[in-house]
C-alpha cells in the first residue's frame, strides 16, 4: 500500500473514539470526519465535544454521504453497535481504505472481514485510564496506547502507514512483535478483571484483598486461556 493517511473517518465518538479524534484534530494530521446517524446529529452538531476541559468542533458526516472516501477508518463503537458501524461505514470505503476496531474482545476484526477486503483489516486494540463521560463532557489522564499488529506479511506496508500517522497525530501506541498474544492477554483481563468489577463495585485493588474474588477471577482468565488456546495462542503466561 503506497497511499499515505491523510483522510480518517471515525465511528464512534465515546470515550475512546474522542480521545482518537482529539489527537488528530489538535495535530492537523489529516481531514477528520466523524460518522454519526441522524438520531445524533443535533446532539452533536449542537452540543460540541469537551475533551478534558476544551471544546471540539468536529466535522460530523451522515452514512448516505457519497462524497468522502477515507485512507483509515477507526470504528470505536461498543459492541452492541459493531453491526450498524459496518453498514454505516460502506460509503466511505475504497479498494485502499485501512480499517481498524478499537472494541473489546477478539472478535470484531473477523466479523469486519465478512464485509470487507481482509487485507485492509490491521489488527490493533486500545489499552489504559478509562474515561469519565458526563453527556458530551469527557475526562481521560492520557495514559493509555493503541498496540497495532497485523495477521498477514502482506500487510506490512499499510501497517508502516498506520504506524507513522499515528506518530504524526502523537496518538500513543506501539507496534507489537507479539500481537495476539498481547491481544488475548487484554481479552484476559477483560474477561477476568472487568466483568468482577462490573459485578461487584469493586476497584481491582479491593478485589485483589479478598481471597474467594481473586478464586473467581482466575477461573474466568482460565476459561478464556482455554480458547485461547482453541485459537493457537499458547505463550499467554
Amino acid at each position: 500500500m503506497k497511499t499515505k493517511i491523510k483522510k480518517v473517518l471515525i465511528c464512534g465518538l465515546g470515550g475512546v473514539g474522542t480521545v482518537i479524534a482529539s489527537a488528530i484534530f489538535d495535530s492537523k494530521s489529516a481531514e477528520l470526519k466523524i460518522l454519526i446517524d441522524k438520531s445524533r446529529w443535533e446532539k452533536y452538531t449542537f452540543s460540541p465535544t469537551v475533551f478534558n476541559g476544551k471544546n471540539y468542533t468536529f466535522d460530523y458526516i451522515l452514512p448516505d454521504n457519497s462524497d468522502f472516501k477515507a485512507d483509515l477508518v477507526i470504528i470505536a463503537t461498543k459492541n452492541n453497535g459493531l453491526n450498524s458501524a459496518i453498514q454505516n461505514i460502506k460509503n466511505f470505503v475504497t479498494e485502499e481504505t485501512v480499517i481498524i476496531s478499537l472494541l473489546n474482545g477478539v472478535h470484531s476484526e473477523k466479523i469486519i472481514a465478512e464485509y470487507y477486503n481482509p487485507e485492509n483489516i490491521l489488527y490493533s486494540f486500545y489499552i489504559g485510564g478509562s474515561c469519565i463521560k458526563n453527556g458530551r463532557n469527557i475526562t481521560q489522564t492520557g495514559n493509555y496506547n493503541v498496540v497495532i499488529g497485523l495477521r498477514y506479511d502482506t500487510q506490512k506496508g499499510r501497517l508502516k502507514n498506520l504506524d507513522d500517522f499515528f506518530t504524526c497525530a502523537n496518538i500513543n501506541h506501539y507496534v507489537s512483535d507479539n500481537f495476539f498474544e498481547e491481544y488475548w492477554k487484554k481479552f484476559f483481563i477483560n474477561v477476568g478483571v472487568n466483568q468482577i468489577c462490573a459485578v461487584t463495585n469493586k476497584t481491582l485493588k479491593e478485589i485483589r484483598q479478598e481471597e474467594n474474588l481473586v478464586k473467581r477471577m482466575k477461573t474466568l482468565m482460565k476459561e478464556a486461556e482455554l480458547v485461547a488456546e482453541k485459537e493457537g495462542i499458547k505463550n499467554h503466561q
